[in-house]
């Protein structure tokens, strides 16, 4: 039997998709990893069916939805399971564990071990960089591979060690970062499907089961969220980027600070959970247009000079933090094409742009400006 299925989109695997028809098995098994069962005995060609069934049922409700949010996840985190239940197979954790084996592994995937690509470390510089991960570096990548876990978020570059054109990964950087690109060919793959799958009873059953598991997956939100914007409570750091900034600050203070923290206290104040979109949290898309980006165009324009007066591409990167892509015209079904940038920390707004931090009694104990927020718009409401 060939091993088991890590790339739905294959060459070996996609031919199962183009070839037959879904059958009773395959069903079987998409149900089970609806439940989250991982399994490395599974017949091929039902396996990879199954995988075509999740994103065929998600497609039903289109390429943006939370079912097909759901579907992605899925399958992202069956494959991370699987690669991790395949290298413990191979000896991951014991001295006959040969690195190679997860390139081996990794289909489509540009993985070298560090002897491969002819990185060479010194030994101190291996401990220092690998102390948050408490395991060694083995892999090197190249730029491209790397892009899909960057825009998810999962890693930024700080964390990484980058050489001779290689970013260097730990294991499970490396099958994080594997599961990611897995995660952004569902994207692709769905987008191809829009229009073309026709109804099928089965289908809409794993459809309603993939709703189900969207629901359950997203942050219980607490009675406040959503609740209007309070300006006398936000902390001194926004009231000083709404009363306008310099140009040296412009564009920090415009399109990463304020455009966060207007929309997280606005829409998703609490528990908004990783990986968020706006969409999760609201279903009228007026909310950003007629109170959160006026607000923030109108900051803008007291800036010194006016931020879009010499630099109108930041129109597109506001909707870009906001989640909705480059564009000037958010639509809710775009939420998500981009990642909701969250509210920066205290000292990242001290480090990136010190003259907005004018901390004043009540930011003792802070660490990011939404709670200084929530605390104050939501105390009196909470006793």
């Amino acid at each position: 039997m060939l091993h088991p299925i890590v790339n739905p989109f294959s060459k070996r695997v996609l031919r199962y998709f183009q070839e037959g028809k879904f059958t009773k098995e395959a069903f079987t098994e998409a149900k089970r990893k609806l439940a989250g069962e991982v399994r490395l005995d599974v017949e091929p060609r039902d396996d990879a069916l199954s995988f075509y069934i999740l994103l065929s049922a998600a497609s039903l409700r289109g390429f943006a939805s939370k079912e097909a949010r759901a579907a992605k996840e899925i399958i992202k985190k069956q494959i991370a399971s699987r690669v991790w239940a395949l290298v413990k197979r191979e000896g991951w954790g014991t001295s006959r564990f040969n690195p190679e084996a997860l390139a081996y592994l990794l289909e489509d995937f540009e993985l070298l071990t560090l002897t491969q690509a002819g990185v060479k470390l010194e030994e101190g510089d291996v401990r220092l960089l690998t102390a948050h991960e408490g395991e060694p570096l083995l892999y090197a990548v190249p730029w491209g591979e790397l892009l899909p876990v960057l825009r998810s978020r999962r890693l930024s570059l700080p964390q990484l060690y980058l050489t001779q054109g290689y970013a260097l990964l730990t294991l499970r950087q490396a099958i994080e970062c594997y599961a990611e690109s897995i995660a952004e060919r569902c994207d692709a793959f769905l987008r191809s499907l829009e229009g073309s799958v026709a109804k099928d009873e089965r289908l809409e059953e794993i459809a309603s089961a993939l709703s189900s598991a969207a629901l359950s997956a997203m942050p219980v939100l607490v009675k406040h969220a959503g609740k209007s914007l309070k300006e006398e409570h936000f902390p001194p750091c926004i009231k000083a980027t709404l009363a306008g900034v310099g140009s040296g600050s412009r564009n920090y203070a415009i399109t990463v600070l304020l455009t966060s923290f207007l929309s997280y206290a606005r829409i998703a104040p609490f528990n908004a959970g990783e990986n968020a979109r706006v969409a999760d949290f609201i279903s009228d898309i007026s909310i950003i247009i007629e109170e959160v980006l006026p607000v923030i165009y109108a900051a803008a324009e007291r800036c010194s000079p006016p931020l879009f007066e010499d630099q109108p591409q930041e129109k597109l990167n506001i909707c870009y933090h906001l989640g909705f892509g480059f564009t000037e015209q958010p639509k809710l079904e775009d939420s998500g094409k981009s990642p909701w940038y969250f509210v920066p920390n205290c000292e990242k707004i001290r480090r990136e742009a010190p003259s907005l931090c004018r901390p004043d009694k009540d930011c003792k104990g802070i660490k990011n400006p939404l709670v200084y927020y929530t605390r104050k718009r939501f105390a009196k409401e909470d006793k």
